[in-house]
């Protein structure tokens, strides 16, 4: 390269470095109309910058043809050459030429002594976007298996590939290698639960799941109702309702009818009956049929809290859209537990009303029955009470 021309690259180097792009294009495309083959030194370095120029303004098809042109002239040395060689592989690339920029690369690997665990990373990804998830997989690999410290996004790459392949055992181990990179990453944990509960792994996707509550992952409510479910689903009932009461309570999930619900069934389930009760209480704030008012009263009945087994289904019947058989069964608990508080005339009444239902009739014709022998049975306790 003659002074004069030293001088001028140079300045040309230094406008890219300023981002004067295209005084430095002009005058580097107008430094190539002197030039011939007896300057393919200058030419390479000049198609070089060109390249640069391109590639720095996002102008990917126009950098590659720069670097071919540079790459043909095979005048630059050895590191430059090879490393531009790799870098027109990932331009073709970048301009959605996957198939051109692999046999770039393969041209790139074919050359040089040693080959860079990144260049095993390029070509796993071109394979990626050509759907070749066999071929990316063991480039991948070879990438990790050569560098002294994988990059995550490479491991996410694997982890793509085998998801492509439905190949979950593999994704479980891969997802564990992200999790020790970054423990903190809620993805990781959240994919590697669902990766081991779709391999049936039930409670080791419920462990993976409760560290990830136990490292104060959890930022949305379906994180919390997540957690809930999967104690249901493996018979941990009380931890089941302990966990979607304490989210309840925190505010992590809305107090709805729907959540209080749940938890009333679970704390039941575990045999927490006062527990149950309040959460019953409470969906049945939310409620706007009988429903869960009835549902109250049966957990009274097991209690036989009888004062409070009236209220409830007072108030199931008031709120009303019980089906038939329910609302029969309803005026007969109703007389049941007003009998207990020796309540007879509003018990006669309920038994009365039970009567009307074809379910509850011959139960309630029996408790009419029985009825009139307890308040015979009322009455002459109160005659003696009465003699001297």
């Amino acid at each position: 390269m003659s002074e004069p021309q030293s001088k001028k690259i140079t300045r040309y180097s230094e406008m890219l470095a300023d981002e004067q792009y295209a005084e430095a294009k002009a005058g580097l495309t107008a430094m190539t109309a002197k030039l011939n083959e007896r300057d393919a030194y200058v030419l390479g370095v000049i198609y070089q910058l060109l390249g640069h120029i391109e590639s720095s303004q996002g102008n990917y098809a126009a950098a590659a043809n720069n670097f071919k042109k540079a790459i043909g002239y095979d005048s630059l040395p050895n590191t430059t050459h090879f490393q531009m060689m790799l870098s027109y592989a990932q331009l073709l690339m970048l301009n959605e030429d996957h198939r051109g920029g692999l046999k770039a690369l393969e041209d790139y690997m074919a050359m040089v002594d040693e080959i860079p665990d990144s260049a095993f990373a390029i070509k796993a990804n071109a394979h990626a976007q050509l759907e070749q998830f066999r071929e990316g997989k063991a480039a991948i690999k070879q990438a990790i298996q050569l560098s002294d410290k994988p990059k995550e996004s490479w491991y996410q790459l694997l982890l793509a590939m085998h998801s492509e392949l439905s190949e979950y055992k593999e994704m479980a181990d891969v997802l564990r290698t992200l999790i020790a990179m970054s423990p903190n990453k809620k993805t990781y944990w959240m994919q590697l639960h669902s990766v081991l509960f779709t391999l049936k792994e039930d409670k080791q996707s419920l462990a993976v799941w409760e560290m990830a509550f136990r490292k104060n992952l959890f930022d949305k409510e379906s994180d919390y109702l997540q957690l809930f479910k999967l104690y249901s689903y493996n018979d941990l009932p009380y931890k089941a309702a302990a966990t979607l009461q304490a989210a309840l309570d925190g505010g992590k999930v809305e107090s709805n009818f729907k959540n209080w619900k749940q938890a009333g069934a679970v704390w039941y389930e575990s045999r927490e009956l006062q527990k149950a009760l309040k959460a019953y209480e409470k969906a049945s704030e939310f409620a706007t049929d009988g429903e869960m008012d009835l549902t109250r009263s049966y957990l009274y009945l097991d209690l036989e809290q009888w004062a409070n087994a009236v209220e409830s289904i007072t108030s199931a019947l008031e709120k009303g859209g019980l089906d038939e058989n329910k609302t029969g069964n309803a005026w007969l608990m109703l007389g049941m537990s007003q009998a207990s508080l020796k309540n007879y005339g509003r018990a006669r009444t309920a038994f009365n009303n039970a009567i009307k239902f074809e379910k509850s009739r011959n139960n309630a014709q029996q408790w009419l029955s029985h009825l009139t022998t307890l308040e015979r049975k009322a009455e002459a306790e109160a005659t003696a009470q009465t003699q001297p």
